[in-house]
C-alpha cells in the first residue's frame, strides 16, 4: 500500500505544481495588464516587479491552489483511468474508497497551506502591495513631468512647467490648474515648485514658491487673487490617485485580529459588523476547498469514460465557477444577515462534500470505469 500511495502522489503533485504554476502567471499577467498604468511607467524597475510579484505570491495562491488541485486529480486520476491502471489496481482488490487517501492526504495539506496563507501572507503581501504601488506613483509623477508639456496623469489636476531639473522633482515657471472643486477650480502661477514626497500614503505634496493663486466663481462673478511666498497643495493617493492603484482590498489586508477587533468595534458602535466577520468565515471556507474538491474531483476521475479528457477540464472548470458562484452567494446572504456567517462561509463546501461523497458512493457500486 505504501508503493502505491506513492505512486498515486506522483501522479498527482507533479500537475499540480505545473498547474500552480501556470495559473499563477496567468494571474501576474491578469493583474499586471489592470495596472499597466502603474508598472509600466518611466519610474518603475527590476526590483519593483520582483517586489510585486513576492508580495502578490500569497494572495495568488490562495487563488490558484484549489483550482489546480481540481485540476490535477482529473489529470492524474484520470490518465490512470485510461491507461487501465485503475482496472488493474481494482482486479487486485484496490477499492475506489482506498484511492481517495491520496488526494485527501494532499487536500489537508493544501488547505492548512491555505489557511496559514490567507491569516498571515496574504494581508502582509497585499498592505506591503498598496505601499509599494503608492510609491511607484509618486515616483512615476516626478519622472513624467517634462520641461514644457502639460501633464494630466493627476485626476482634476494639470501641471506644466516650463523646466524641470535634477529627477524631475524641481520645476521653473510653474502653471497648475486644480478642477476638484468645479465651482471654483484654481489656477496657481509660481516661479519654482518641487515635489514633496514624505509623510506616508497620503502625502503626495505639491510646494509651490513666489507666487500667485487665481479663484474664479462659475456660479458668480466673484474672483479671488492670493499671492504667496510659499504654498502646499496635496493629492491624496486615497483619493484622485487612487484610481491608478487598482490593487487595494481593505478587508484582506486585515489578519483575523484585526478583522474580530473591527467587527467588534462597529457591534458596540452601533454598526454592522457581518461584513467582516463574513471576510473571516470566507477565508476559512476557501481553505476547506481543497478537501470538498478531492472528495469530488476523485470519483469524478474515476468515473470518467474514455476519450473524455476535454469533456473532463470542462467539467471541472463548471465545477470550480460553480463553486465560485455558490461561495459568493452565501457570503452576499451572510453579509445580509439571512445567514449565520458560519454557516454561509461553509455551506459551500457542504454542498461539494455531500455531491462528492454521493458520487464514490456510486462509482463505488459500479467500479472505476464504465
Amino acid at each position: 500500500m505504501k508503493l502505491l500511495a506513492r505512486y498515486l502522489l506522483k501522479e498527482l503533485i507533479v500537475p499540480l505544481v505545473v498547474w500552480v504554476a501556470f495559473l499563477f502567471l496567468l494571474l501576474f499577467v491578469m493583474q499586471f495588464l489592470r495596472g499597466t498604468e502603474v508598472l509600466l511607467g518611466s519610474a518603475v524597475t527590476l526590483v519593483d516587479i520582483g517586489r510585486l510579484i513576492l508580495y502578490l505570491a500569497p494572495h495568488f495562491l490562495v487563488m490558484a491552489l484549489p483550482i489546480a488541485f481540481l485540476l490535477a486529480i482529473l489529470l492524474g486520476l484520470g490518465r490512470l483511468n485510461e491507461d487501465r491502471e485503475l482496472t488493474a489496481l481494482q482486479a487486485l482488490g484496490v477499492s475506489p474508497t482506498q484511492l481517495l487517501a491520496g488526494p485527501l492526504a494532499i487536500g489537508v495539506f493544501l488547505g492548512g497551506l491555505m489557511l496559514l496563507l490567507s491569516f498571515t501572507g496574504e494581508p502582509w503581501g497585499l498592505t506591503a502591495v498598496r505601499d509599494l504601488v503608492n510609491d511607484v506613483i509618486k515616483k512615476n509623477v516626478a519622472g513624467d513631468v517634462k520641461s514644457g508639456v502639460f501633464y494630466e496623469d493627476l485626476s482634476d489636476l494639470t501641471l506644466y512647467a516650463e523646466r524641470v531639473s535634477g529627477r524631475g522633482e524641481r520645476w521653473t515657471h510653474v502653471l497648475l490648474h486644480d478642477d476638484r472643486e468645479p465651482s471654483s477650480p484654481l489656477l496657481v502661477l509660481a516661479q519654482t515648485g518641487r515635489m514633496s514626497t514624505s509623510g506616508g500614503e497620503e502625502a503626495l505634496r505639491l510646494v509651490l514658491r513666489d507666487g500667485e493663486v487665481h479663484r474664479a466663481n462659475r456660479s458668480t462673478s466673484d474672483y479671488s487673487l492670493l499671492r504667496f511666498e510659499e504654498g502646499e497643495i496635496s493629492v491624496g493617493l486615497g483619493g484622485s490617485m487612487n484610481r491608478k492603484n487598482r490593487f487595494r482590498s481593505p478587508k484582506e489586508e486585515m489578519t483575523p485580529g484585526e478583522l474580530l477587533q473591527v467587527a467588534e468595534e462597529a457591534e458596540k458602535s452601533g454598526g454592522d459588523p457581518r461584513p467582516f466577520l463574513m471576510a473571516l468565515h470566507s477565508r476559512m471556507g476557501n481553505a476547506v476547498a481543497p478537501l470538498s474538491f478531492a472528495l469530488l474531483g476523485t470519483p469524478l476521475a474515476l468515473g470518467r469514460r474514455q476519450s473524455g479528457r476535454a469533456w473532463g477540464y470542462l467539467l471541472t472548470l463548471g465545477g470550480y465557477v460553480l463553486f465560485y458562484l455558490l461561495s459568493r452567494a452565501f457570503e452576499n446572504l451572510g453579509n445580509q444577515g439571512k445567514l449565520p456567517v458560519l454557516v454561509a462561509g461553509q455551506l459551500a463546501n457542504v454542498i461539494f462534500i455531500a455531491l462528492g461523497v454521493f458520487a464514490m458512493w456510486r462509482v463505488s457500486r459500479s467500479g472505476t470505469t464504465r
